[in-house]
């Protein structure tokens, strides 16, 4: 047998794997979880293990073992503690903070799902050319139905039925497959994964349903500039091919979506049987050694591992067919087939084919100007330049260098010198993460600049300043010194400490990503799994100038200018898509006009690509404007008149990490959370009764204890907290309280990731039906657990929480800027989103400096004002939070001018960004439809089009006089959360005071009302409105049912219903009937108004029948109701509670809950906690009742809202659209609807909260 690996401890020898490098050596040290990497004997096949040892603590409260498991393995609870002891051992001082206190993190986290993703090797550049689009079908057709599991459905409804989900994508060298689940039901869901890649059913009639699906998808994304532009330069890459008479295309010009011309009618008219070609890229390409699993779970490594052995050893090892029998007909297959040395080894070397084809574009298709007609109105300039595949260098990773240093944003950057012309708005640069940026062939290096109107026509000089810079860097590369070795230490110091306090993530986003960096080509070592990607671990300066004298030049990069002053796609003639084929000859230069003195009117008519349908103009850029560009990319400093420079040192590097210390009379004690039993006088006698720990008072070292009645008392402890430390066992530990009056015993001690225990001797606090166990629903937080308010004034709300989970020195600020003049009419709204974006420029070169050192902020305005975030590291937050605020509050002014931090001519740049906005707002069918719901609810939201109307004459006076009038009063709601204490948060409050000192505070009954419409219990809340866009081939139906008043009863069964009926909704409308590729349902909360809503968008069916199909849906769906079982019932039941009771996965995830309930003006800041409590009380009957006053077609004065938003391709899905003629304005006829509809709706719920 092969010798195993070391350092990975606890792990069971057996014949059925061979161990891989140890992990566990390259956590982050706030990882608590335990890793192991295996290869099956019997496949081959490669699996990253990982046990979840904070969801094991749990396994008290959840039955996590196997739902097939027998009860034989008694001895699995000891080893899954020896694991955990294994952690701590590993671990070393990790879970030890730097001020020596011990570990507090005793808050109920929550549950965590099981979860797992499959990686195989074959993606959309092995589609034959028979049949493009066939990875992205495959993908497809496995989820209908296996041979051990045949229902259609059976997959994605036992997952829905178990706090689960699943998906899939098709990238261009894989295919990757996850689903999560709850802990107990894994092995079974794990199982049905495997089934995918052992003996999918693949059945003819689900291959012609699933056709349609992959059409819709397509349709989906038809109008979106970034696809077309994408399937733009693969077109390009078909062009040259023509050119040089190439018998066999680079993969990079395939059609990688598939529609139904590529999977249907091209192989129908060339006599290809799909069920033979979808059966043998199967056979081909999905077998053990060409896949990788990741799987997570609260399980032991050798749990997990026997999970895995017994699900996927089934999956063969090699290919399906036999090679000699198909030598011919294979031939393709063979020539995209993985090679391997090694295999089923961990000294197997993969080498792919498609590395051999080397860049995608050649001389033919660069040295170009290509001008494209975007479907919105924007100014976009990209230079692409292709490079060597990047998958090598992961050690030094310098494009992610080239990047950091041209798309830098402070000052010196070219951003900044652009922007100072007023050219350019914004930019970004680097090597995107899809298969056609970076792939084992090639990589693109993208430089993306969005532009002004007026930068659309200097777009030569701005790439001349882009040589200008780059001129720069070889400069510095070819000197003495080289690049400044800071630059590199900075970006290397950054990335280790984002690594070191990086947040956990949930689980299925760990195994996709994990999984991702398992594909073939990837030449991570196994040992560098874990830190491979996020770590730079050496500097290559000799790469970099390869890369810059190499790569980075003229004649190797593409320019492409998209911009609505050449027209915009609905402009011009419809398209029909057309796949090319080989006799099919397309031209590479625009027949007339030229790179320079381009107009439209003289360059002819466009090009058109042939499958998304877009125009545009290509011409070689002349021979003088390239010879200058090469002249200025030579090594030499720029001319000083470009105000361009290396960037500055970075101010924003943290420099403390270490955690604040809790206060003394509220820290941590080994009694924190236990349950206890006391013993107590009760009259003459003693008597026993339970109670928990529940917090710790250092001063006077006493415990607060509360009882099951729920009275709290303080108790003083007869030990210090240093005689504490030397209990060895504190289970069943008996102590005293009050000099020795009170006896007590330990029932139960608290584990991590747990608050109180409540076990008093008893089982759990389980509801138990049909043998089904509802989840452990942990005891109310005492206060000092949840925001305390420390400031309630007029002008400022202050609420503070101090961490204890998360143990990193992260923090963060949110703010609610409440303005009584916000919204008042489109003008208010329209100048306060303009300042938003006057903001966000002005603060670019400072906040750009913070974000690269993971110190984020945002800014946007809200119903009601402004909204301002910043987090991060803490250490910086208080500087930065008073220059956002101090430009903020500089719009108080009465003076009509422009604050000092505004540059005057950017007025106008964000005008015209703002502008552009509101023109390109609606543009999709879905989102139109979501706007026009939201207006119908809500009186005061103003249009785009109401709003562009009121600043198309806007003046910079005016629009200070209007921000005065916004900003007259104020009032201000925070919360500050994370690595602070109290004198953090009085900081805090002296830097908002600061820049609130400019404006008054607002009374709370001067606070903008938001209230929601009631609507009319009639069947004449419909709306029909056209799309904006003349070319969206796809037709949006929202059906919205409004409930009423917020309770947390009617909440949590509107959530039981939609978590019942979405699945089936799915299948039936989507997969079963082929509505559409968007099909869903989802419970609505509109300022404390409850409502559900059904959302179908298709390229295929009617407005009308999509809604009479919802009705149907709902009759029929009710007889089901009627008909399920007290089991089944239960488990939906059971599954949502689970959902509720998610642990957070970083401070992130729990602000954000706490800012929603502070934003909102809820203040339950429980209420995931209380909801599942709620559900506990939950019937069949208590759904019926509710399903049949708000959504049962039977109910006549349902408050119901239809809104259909009617696309115009040909059939179906363009039935009913209302007519717009030549000069009409679909969005001024849109508010003219919602105006006269404002008028039958016009009372409203009131405030309700």
């Amino acid at each position: 047998m092969p010798p195993r690996f070391e350092g990975n401890a606890g792990c069971q020898q057996n014949d059925d794997v061979i161990l891989g490098p140890d992990l566990n050596a390259s956590r982050t040290p706030l990882d608590k979880k335990l890793y192991r990497q295996i290869i099956l004997k019997k496949n081959g096949l490669r699996v990253i293990l990982i046990s979840d040892t904070v969801a094991m603590n749990h396994q008290d409260n959840y039955e996590y073992c196997s739902d097939s498991d027998d009860d034989d393995d008694d001895d699995d609870d000891v080893a899954m503690m020896e694991n955990c002891k294994e952690n701590d051992e590993m671990g070393g001082d990790e879970d030890h903070s730097d001020d020596g206190s011990e570990d507090d993190s005793f808050e109920d986290d929550g549950l965590r799902k099981a979860a797992a993703a499959v990686v195989v090797g074959a993606g959309s550049f092995h589609d034959p050319s028979c049949a493009q689009g066939m990875a992205h079908f495959l993908e497809h057709m496995l989820f209908m139905g296996t041979s051990k599991y045949p229902g259609e459905n059976e997959y994605s409804l036992f997952l829905s039925k178990n706090s689960g989900c699943d998906n899939a994508y098709t990238e261009l060298e894989y295919t990757l497959y996850h689903m999560e689940v709850c802990q107990e039901k894994f092995s079974k869901a794990l199982d049905m994964l495997s089934q995918f890649f052992v003996s999918p059913l693949m059945l003819q009639d689900a291959v012609d349903r699933e056709l349609n699906a992959i059409e819709s998808e397509f349709m989906l994304s038809k109008n979106s500039d970034e696809c077309r532009w994408q399937q733009l330069l693969c077109h390009d890459c078909i062009v040259q091919s023509q050119a040089e008479k190439k018998n066999e295309k680079h993969p990079f010009s395939s059609f990688t979506w598939g529609n139904i011309e590529s999977l249907k009618s091209i192989p129908e008219k060339n006599g290809v049987n799909m069920m033979k070609e979808l059966q043998k890229f199967y056979n081909r390409h999905y077998y053990a050694q060409n896949m990788s699993v990741v799987v997570i779970g609260a399980y032991t490594l050798d749990k997990l591992e026997k999970h895995v052995v017994e699900s996927f050893s089934d999956v063969p090892a090699l290919p399906r067919i036999d090679l000699s029998e198909c030598e011919a007909i294979d031939q393709f297959y063979d020539a995209r087939a993985i090679k391997r040395v090694n295999a089923g080894t961990w000294d197997m070397i993969a080498r792919t084919p498609i590395q051999d084809f080397g860049m995608p574009f050649q001389a033919e298709t660069l040295g170009r100007i290509t001008r494209i007609v975007p479907v919105k109105d924007r100014h976009s300039l990209s230079i692409t330049w292709q490079i060597s595949p990047q998958w090598k260098n992961w050690k030094s990773k310098p494009c992610d260098y080239i990047a950091h240093l041209l798309g830098h944003e402070a000052q010196g950057s070219l951003l900044s010198a652009l922007k100072k012309r007023s050219w350019v708005n914004s930019c970004s640069a680097g090597v995107g993460t899809g298969g056609y940026e970076s792939a084992s062939s090639h990589a693109l290096f993208c430089m993306q600049l969005t532009l002004s109107t007026e930068g659309v026509s200097y777009w030569a000089e701005i790439v001349k300043h882009v040589y200008i810079y780059i001129g720069m860097l070889r400069y510095y590369c070819k000197s003495k010194d080289g690049l400044p070795s800071w630059i590199f230490e900075e970006l290397q110091a950054i990335q280790k400490l984002s690594h070191q306090f990086e947040d956990e993530t949930t689980s299925v986003d760990l195994v996709e990503y994990i999984a991702e960096s398992l594909t073939p080509y990837n030449c991570l070592p196994p040992e560098r799994l874990l830190d491979g990607v996020p770590l730079l671990f050496e500097d290559d300066p000799n790469v970099v100038e390869d890369l810059l004298d190499n790569y980075f030049t003229p004649a190797n990069a593409r320019v492409d200018l998209m911009s609505s002053t050449f027209g915009r796609s609905g402009d011009f003639d419809d398209h029909v898509t057309h796949i090319p084929s080989s006799g099919d000859h397309y031209a590479i230069n625009s027949s007339k006009g030229d790179a320079i003195t381009f107009h439209v009117d003289t360059s002819g008519e466009p090009l058109i690509e042939p499958i998304f349908g877009s125009r545009y103009w290509s011409h070689i850029i002349p021979e003088e404007i390239i010879k200058d560009w090469n002249k200025t990319m030579q090594p030499q400093m720029p001319p000083t008149e470009t105000e361009i420079s290396l960037p500055p040192m970075n101010p924003f590097i943290p420099e403390k990490f270490d955690l604040k210390e809790l206060p003394h009379d509220d820290g941590t004690h080994p009694l924190l959370f236990c349950s206890l039993k006391v013993c107590v006088p009760v009259g003459k006698k003693k008597a026993w009764f339970p109670c928990t720990a529940n917090k710790f008072d250092g001063i006077k070292n006493r415990m607060l204890l509360g009882m099951e009645d729920g009275e709290e008392n303080w108790h003083s402890l007869d030990l210090s907290v240093d005689e504490f430390k030397n209990v060895q066992n504190l289970k069943d530990f008996e102590g005293t309280f009050d000099e020795k009056k009170i006896k007590y015993k330990v029932i139960a001690v608290a584990k991590e990731g747990e608050g109180a225990t409540m076990k008093y001797g008893d089982e759990s606090d389980w509801h138990v039906e049909d043998g089904l166990h509802f989840p452990h629903i942990p005891p109310p937080l005492p206060e000092s657990r949840l925001p305390c308010l420390l400031v309630n004034t007029q002008i400022l709300k202050l609420w503070f929480l101090q961490d204890r989970k998360f143990k990193r020195p992260i923090g963060e600020l949110r703010i609610k800027i409440a303005c009584a003049n916000a919204n008042k009419t489109p003008l208010h709204k329209a100048c306060a989103e303009l300042m938003a974006l006057l903001l966000h420029d002005a603060s670019t070169e400072l906040c750009y400096l913070a974000s690269v050192c993971e110190l984020h902020n945002e800014i946007q305005t809200t119903d009601v004002g402004f909204a301002l975030r910043i987090h991060g590291f803490d250490d910086k937050i208080p500087a930065l939070a008073k220059a956002m605020l101090s430009m903020l509050f500089s719009f108080c002014s009465d003076i009509p001018e422009l604050p000092e931090s505004i540059n005057e001519h950017r007025f106008e740049a964000c005008l015209e960004i703002l502008r552009r906005r509101y023109r390109n707002s609606g543009m999709n069918a879905g989102s139109l439809c979501s706007n026009i719901r939201l207006r119908c609810l809500r009186s005061n939201l103003w249009s785009s089009t109401e709003k562009l109307n009121s600043v198309e004459t806007l003046t910079m006076k005016e629009f200070m006089v209007t921000m005065a009038h916004v900003m007259t009063k104020v009032s201000t709601e925070c919360l500050h959360h994370g690595n602070f204490d109290k004198s953090d948060a009085k900081t805090a409050e002296d830097i908002i005071l600061e820049g609130l000192s400019v404006t008054k505070g607002m009374q709370k009954k001067q606070h903008p009302k938001q209230e929601v419409v009631v609507l009319p219990q009639s069947a004449r809340n419909k709306i029909v409105v056209p799309t904006i866009d003349p070319k969206e081939p796809n037709t949006a139906v929202e059906v919205y049912f409004q409930c009423g008043k917020d309770s947390i009863h009617e909440r949590v069964v509107i959530d039981l219903l939609v978590g019942i009926m979405d699945d089936p909704l799915y299948d039936q409308l989507r997969t079963k009937e082929q509505f559409g590729y968007s099909v869903s349902c989802g419970a609505r909360w509109t300022y404390g108004i409850v409502g559900l809503c059904f959302q179908v968008t298709t390229s295929c069916r009617s407005a009308d029948e999509v809604s009479e199909r919802i009705e149907k849906f709902l009759t029929d769906f009710r007889a089901d109701l009627v008909e399920m079982s007290n089991e089944t019932f239960f488990e939906h039941v059971v599954s949502l509670a689970k959902d509720k009771l998610q642990m957070w996965n970083s401070l992130e995830e729990e602000t954000g809950s706490l800012w929603a309930e502070i934003a909102e003006n809820r203040y339950d800041f429980e209420v995931h906690r209380n909801e599942a409590s709620a559900l506990k009380t939950i019937t069949k009957s208590d759904l019926l009742k509710v399903f049949d006053k708000y959504l049962s077609p039977d109910h006549e004065k349902r408050r119901k809202l239809e809104v259909h938003a009617i696309g115009t391709s040909e059939g179906l899905a363009s039935s009913g659209r209302p007519s717009v003629g030549p000069d009409e304005n679909v969005g001024e006829i849109i508010d003219e609807q919602l105006n006269a509809y404002r008028k039958i709706a016009s009372k409203t719920w009131g405030t309700i909260y």
